[in-house]
Order: structure tokens, then C-alpha cells, then sequence
């Protein structure tokens, strides 16, 4: 039996160069020889005798005299090229895509499926760094549009956002989920037109409050095991899971209660931090160590914990130890690390679960600086590699992790305190004596209470006691802060800058010392300027923002459905969502209570509940990223 191994070295090179049958120099219409020869008259015969001599099927002769005809770029018979056969397969294809819709139709829920998909993509780049979008410009935070909404709760300590619900927690141990309104340009449109005479028919007013859709107060009974769950004590934190089904909150009672966001039931209670649970954060993706939701708890007892959320049953994971005093506040920077801030250890740390590490960046004034800081009192992040902390001496300052200092500080952020009467400042009747005595005393800086960020994007908010929300811009290079100005403030000074009422509300309430000896103090800083009476008569303790999107979908509604019931693509509002909690206490303790009492006309002592703004854009580029 004749093989190709046992057949002599001769008759197989033979064969070998009968299959190959083409010439061994890459030029066209040479031969291996060196003859010069045209196309008709030696490469027929070659190929008759490559193809008598192989043993190739039909299809592969096929195959190869039409990559041969194409390499060549010869016309066929009826005059075609290749580029012309191209083509013409191409609407032959797109054809048959008609024909195949035309029959069975487009299914709508599985293009839902694929936007839900791209949007959901396009989250999960802005959060880990990948799109880093230049809106703060386009943005204007002065003109926006606010509207408070309360309860009959204490102050509001914390709060969470999962369009379009919100979820506020107070010091009465209450837990109330609220439903946002969604402004729309049509209302606005139609009531200018109205103005105008144009519209004939008065437009119906659009409902800016939110909506209480549910409450929990104290202890409740659940109905599986007939045991009562929920908190004794005043709730500090609160925050709800990246799919919005399960809400997480900590309290005075050691106590961090898992609830279901549907209905507000309690679902699992946990009791293993030994003091305040001070900060909640969950993770926006699934832990690459368990397949539930990742969640960081911070505590009073200097601790941190992980925990893993899911439908099957909740779950401890483990502690992290490292600060040296109260975690008073963290936020989740990206999967499986988290950053957080230890109050008077004046140190945030950048927690790395899977390599069991974490880094220490310690803050701290400088030698020079006006007012030294005591305690980080707040966290925001700006994923991949950034975050911002807030101090009780007012500074705002921007970090990188690969760097142990600051890139930038921005002190005063919220400007300093007025001093209180001079009666109430001395004892002496005589006021002479009573300056001298008190020509010391200095204006204490407005803490930081409260930061947020928009991942994927170069805002940050920041709150104090002065009743305002202020925005500030991160520079392309992510190395200075630049502000932006108080949301929602334009056009607040009613009073003519002329009077002296208005001259007494900006020295008292904006920092610019008036002709009184006792109130000269260190220069105020220049981005606090002619405000008018503060919008929010609280203290700010927590703020939440998101991005309004134009194809936002409703609960239970398809993306479909949504489009199909707009009028115009463009009827849903674009913008930023700000969602601030009020109160007229600060959430961790009484030694700070807001005041009206430096503000000509006032006479409330401060509000408890929460306020909504919302930022529109200046341009109709809302979406473009910049870098």
C-alpha cells in the first residue's frame, strides 16, 4: 500500500509541483523561467494542468479561480469588476433584511433591551473615568427652579436617589419614600405663550413637589418570624442599591436594617457594629467576590464593613480596621474599594478589599493658613483616581490617589459666621468696654456638612449651615476648583445694593465687615458675593444628585411606551437633579442649630424636611462630552 511517506522523495516533489502549478515569481505575466508571456496564452494551460494534477474538490477550484480572477482585477464576461460584484452583493443582502422584517416584524422590548444596555454602558464609562464630560459650563446653576417638600419628621439627617423615587430618613426614626416630579420645556412653553395672548386655553399647572408615596416609623412587625424590626433611635444615613430594590439604613442603635424598596418593610436586621452606623455607600456594580450588591457601612466604632445584598439573602463579608476616631463619613470610589474619612484623625483612607490594603492620605491646614482644620467631616468621589473632602474649617480640598497631599484647597468654601450682638458677646454695660473686651473674638468658618459629586463629570456640590447649595467646577486637568456659585440664588437680592438694609445683609450675611471695630476679621473670600436671603432655612446634611436624562423611563413603562406617549423627542427635561435633606440641626448632634437671626425680616428658627432643584442647561449641547 502506496503512501505519501513511502513513496520515493522524487515522485513526491513531483506532485508537489503539480499541485502548486503557479510560477514562482510574484510578478504578473512573467514565468518562473524569466519568459515574458500575456494573459491569454500560457496561463490557461497552467491552469488546466494544476487543476488535472490536484486533487482538489469543485468548490475549492472554485473558490480559488475566483480569489485569482479578483486579485487579478480582470472584468468578467459581461463587463463587471469586482467592485461592481461587491455592490451588487451588498443590496442583495440589505434586501433580504427587508424581507425577513417585513415577515416577522422587529421585536420593540429587545431594542428597549439594547438602549437600556448602551445607557447602562455609558454609566459604567463615566463611573470608572473612562468619559470625563465638561458640563459645569453649560450648566445654570443661578436660574434653577427649587421647591421644599416635608414631612411632620425632626431633622432630616440623610437622603438617597433611585429615579424617580427618594428616600429620606429623620432623627424621629422615620423612613419616608417620595416620588420626584419631572418638569418638563412644554409647561414652560405653553405658559409663556399664554402670557403672550397666543394661547387661548390656560395650561394646567405641572406638579413640582414630590409625592409621599410610602412611610416606616420605629418598630415593625414582620410578618414571616412575627418579631418587630426597625430603629429605636434617630437614623443618621441612608442609602439605596444601584438596582433599587433594597434600601440601607444606620442609626443611633448600632443597628443597620435592610428593607425592601417597594413596600418598606424590614427584611433583615444586622447588629454587628458596636456604635452609631454614621455613613452608608453601596457599590454600582455587582462584587467580584460575591454576586449580590456590595455595600460599605461606616461606624462610630472606627470601623468599616462590607456586606453583600441579594435577592437569595443578605450577608456579612468583613471589618476593616485603620482609623483612629469616628468614621464620619465614606463613599464607594469604584468595585471593591471604598473612601473614608475619620473626623478628628484628620485622615481619609482609600480601602482596597481584594489586596486587604489601604492607603492614608492625611489632611491638615498649613502653617499659614487663617484657620486650622480639625476634623474631615465629608467624602465625594470623582472615579477612577479622585475625591474631595470637606473640613470643619470650611476648606474644600481636591485629591489624587497617588498623591498624599492635596492638588488643591479651596478655603472659607461657605464664607465664616457673623458675630453675634455685642450684648450678646459681653456682659458690660458700657460698650466701649465691652469692644475692647471683645476685639479679639474672631468669626468662626461655616463646616462642610455635605459633598456630591456626578461621576463622569466635573461637578461637585457642597452644603453647610449658610443656606445655600453651592456648586464648583473641576478644571480639564483634575489639579484646581473654580466656583460656580449658590444654586438657584439669582435674583435673590431683592433690596437695592444702595439702602442700608441691604448694605446690613451683606456684611452680616456675605462676609464684608461693616464700620463696627469688633467685626474686623481675616479677608472673606472672593467667591462669596451679593447672594440675597439664602433659599434653604437649614442645615444642609446630606445631598444627592443625578442627571436627568431625555429618554427617561418610568416605573413600569418600556422605553418604548415613553416615546410613543411624548409628543416630541425632546419633551422630557434635561438637566441636574439636586436633592438636598434640611434640618434645622446638624445630623450627628445638637451643638449646631441654624439661625435667621442676622437676616433682616426673618423669623423662623429653620425648617426640617428636604428641597429639590432643578438645574437646566444654557445650550442645547447637553450631552456632548467635552474631554
Amino acid at each position: 500500500m502506496s503512501s505519501f511517506f513511502t513513496q520515493p522523495a522524487s515522485q513526491r516533489k513531483r506532485k508537489r509541483d503539480d499541485r502548486v502549478g503557479a510560477p514562482a515569481s510574484k510578478k504578473r505575466g512573467v514565468h518562473a523561467d524569466g519568459d515574458s508571456n500575456t494573459k491569454g496564452s500560457r496561463r490557461p494551460r497552467e491552469r488546466e494542468e494544476s487543476i488535472s494534477g490536484s486533487d482538489l474538490d469543485e468548490d475549492e477550484l472554485s473558490a480559488v479561480s475566483g480569489l485569482e480572477e479578483e486579485e487579478s482585477g480582470s472584468e468578467s464576461d459581461d463587463g463587471e469588476t469586482a467592485a461592481d460584484r461587491r455592490l451588487k452583493l451588498a443590496e442583495r443582502y440589505l434586501e433580504n433584511v427587508r424581507d425577513e422584517v417585513d415577515d416577522y416584524g422587529f421585536d420593540a422590548a429587545e431594542i428597549d433591551r439594547d438602549l437600556i444596555a448602551e445607557r447602562l454602558k455609558e454609566d459604567v464609562d463615566e463611573f470608572k473615568g473612562r468619559v470625563y464630560r465638561q458640563i459645569a459650563s453649560d450648566l445654570s446653576f443661578s436660574t434653577a427652579s427649587h421647591s421644599f417638600f416635608r414631612a411632620d419628621t425632626q431633622s432630616t439627617t440623610s437622603i438617597a436617589v433611585h429615579e424617580p423615587y427618594v428616600y429620606t430618613v429623620s432623627k424621629d426614626k422615620t423612613l419616608i419614600k417620595w416620588e420626584l416630579a419631572t418638569p418638563g420645556p412644554a409647561t414652560a412653553k405653553s405658559a409663556a405663550d399664554s402670557q403672550n395672548g397666543s394661547s387661548k386655553r390656560t395650561p394646567r399647572p405641572q406638579r413640582r413637589k414630590p409625592k409621599q408615596v410610602r412611610f416606616a416609623r420605629g418598630l415593625q412587625k414582620v410578618a414571616e418570624s412575627e418579631e418587630e424590626q426597625g430603629h429605636t433611635k434617630n437614623i443618621l444615613s441612608v442609602a439605596v442599591s444601584p438596582s433599587g430594590k433594597f434600601i440601607a439604613t444606620g442609626g443611633e442603635d448600632n443597628k443597620l436594617i435592610i428593607w425592601d424598596a417597594e413596600t418598606l418593610k424590614p427584611m433583615q436586621t444586622f447588629t454587628h457594629h458596636r456604635d452609631s452606623v454614621s455613613g452608608l455607600a453601596f457599590a454600582r456594580h455587582l462584587s467580584s467576590m460575591s454576586s449580590g450588591e456590595q455595600l460599605f457601612s461606616g461606624s462610630f466604632d472606627r470601623t468599616i464593613k462590607t456586606w453583600s445584598l441579594s435577592s437569595a439573602g443578605h450577608a456579612y463579608v468583613e471589618t476593616l480596621f485603620g482609623h483612629q476616631d469616628n468614621v464620619a463619613s465614606l463613599t464607594a470610589l469604584k468595585l471593591d474599594e471604598c473612601i473614608s474619612v475619620g473626623a478628628r484623625d484628620r485622615t481619609a483612607r482609600l480601602w482596597k478589599v481584594i489586596d486587604e490594603s489601604q492607603l492614608i492620605f492625611r489632611g491638615g491646614s498649613s502653617k499659614n493658613a487663617a484657620y486650622r482644620e480639625n476634623n474631615l467631616d465629608c467624602v465625594a468621589p470623582l472615579p477612577p483616581t479622585h475625591f474631595v473632602t470637606g473640613s470643619d474649617s470650611g476648606s474644600i480640598s481636591l485629591w489624587a490617589i497617588h498623591k498624599k497631599k492635596p492638588l488643591f484647597t479651596v478655603p472659607l468654601a461657605h464664607g465664616l459666621d457673623p458675630l453675634p450682638p455685642l450684648d450678646e458677646l459681653s456682659s458690660e454695660l458700657d460698650p466701649n468696654t465691652a469692644t475692647s473686651n471683645t476685639r479679639h473674638i474672631r468669626r468662626m468658618p461655616r463646616w462642610i456638612t455635605a459633598l456630591a459629586t456626578v461621576p463622569g463629570t466635573d461637578i461637585v456640590l457642597s452644603g453647610s449651615w449658610d443656606g445655600f447649595v453651592r456648586a464648583w467646577k473641576i478644571s480639564e486637568d483634575k489639579k484646581s476648583i473654580k466656583p460656580l456659585g449658590p444654586v438657584g440664588a439669582g435674583s435673590q437680592l431683592q433690596t437695592a445694593p444702595d439702602t442700608p438694609s441691604a448694605q446690613l445683609k451683606q456684611s452680616l450675611a456675605f462676609d464684608t465687615p461693616v464700620n463696627s471695630d469688633h467685626m474686623v476679621v481675616d479677608g472673606a473670600p472672593d467667591h462669596i458675593k451679593d447672594e440675597g436671603e439664602p433659599l434653604v432655612k437649614g442645615v444642609i446634611n446630606h445631598i444627592a444628585v443625578f442627571e436627568r436624562r431625555a429618554d427617561t423611563v418610568k416605573p413600569g413603562q418600556s422605553l418604548s411606551e415613553s416615546k410613543s406617549k411624548s409628543k416630541t423627542p425632546e419633551s422630557e427635561a434635561r438637566g441636574l437633579c439636586i436633592v438636598a435633606a434640611v434640618g434645622k440641626e446638624h445630623r450627628l448632634a445638637r451643638w449646631k442649630c441654624f439661625s435667621n437671626n442676622f437676616y433682616e425680616g426673618a423669623t423662623s428658627e429653620g425648617r426640617n424636611g428636604a428641597v429639590v432643584f432643578e438645574v437646566p442647561f444654557t445650550s442645547d449641547q447637553q450631552s456632548t462630552p467635552k474631554a
